[in-house]
């Protein structure tokens, strides 16, 4: 027998207004700047919670997991690149604690050497900017003395 997978549907979140994702696509389109972010969470990512500037929260009732679903939450996700709104996966974050960390990469030396010359390096950039600072410190401070011999001059 073949049978196709039945696409998983999103569970309504219990006491919590939601909205359909053609609802929440207007809310895009009208005020994006309003949506503060979205959080995906459930084993496919089908419930998405929707959190406002001004606090008030709702779900997004109908998304369904599909390749082929314009209500998958991929597609969610993708729209709310388009409007630079933060978009978290709770799952991902619960499972392996925090997800991306900083989010900077670090650079991985595979030679010692290397990385002690970039370290070197480092603290021969942080000394000339510190040398830098402490010219341009005290050029402002001869310069306020300087007025200030002129204003007693005076």
């Amino acid at each position: 027998l073949l049978t196709s997978p039945i696409p998983a549907r999103s569970a309504p979140i219990p006491n919590l207004p939601s909205v359909t994702l053609s609802e929440f696509e207007l809310i895009l389109k009208d005020s994006a700047k309003s949506v503060l972010s979205v959080e995906l969470s459930g084993p496919k990512s089908e419930t998405a919670l929707v959190r406002l500037v001004d606090g008030t929260e709702f779900g997004i009732s109908d998304l369904v997991e599909s390749s082929v679903d314009p209500r998958s939450p991929l597609k969610l996700v993708a729209k709310c690149r388009l409007y630079n709104i933060p978009v978290r996966n709770a799952t991902l974050a619960d499972v392996g604690g925090v997800v991306g960390g900083s989010g900077k990469k670090k650079k991985v030396y595979m030679n010692e050497r290397v990385a002690e010359a970039a370290e070197k390096e480092k603290e021969k950039e942080k000394k000339k900017r510190m040398e830098e600072d402490e010219r341009e410190r005290l050029a402002e401070l001869y310069r306020l003395e300087g007025e200030e011999k002129g204003f007693l001059q005076e």
